[in-house]
């Protein structure tokens, strides 16, 4: 598994038999995995990592204030 960083922020990145990029963040600790194509190169990935840090940290905020 690869993982990309970016400033405080750790994606996985999970190579597969795939089409599409899948990006998921996950509870409860707000870990983050992009399931990527095999051949998509590791630079664009982290391109399109950085076009959706808002969402991700949108998505992070909202785990975090969630009732448990």
């Amino acid at each position: 598994m690869t993982r990309i960083r970016l400033g405080d922020l750790r994606i996985d990145v999970v190579r597969k038999a795939i089409k599409h990029v899948h990006l998921s963040v996950h509870p409860p600790t707000g870990r983050v995995r992009m399931a990527a194509p095999e051949r998509i190169r590791l630079d664009t990935l982290r391109v399109f990592a950085i076009s959706k840090l808002v969402w991700i940290r949108r998505q992070q905020q909202a785990l975090r204030a969630q009732v448990r």
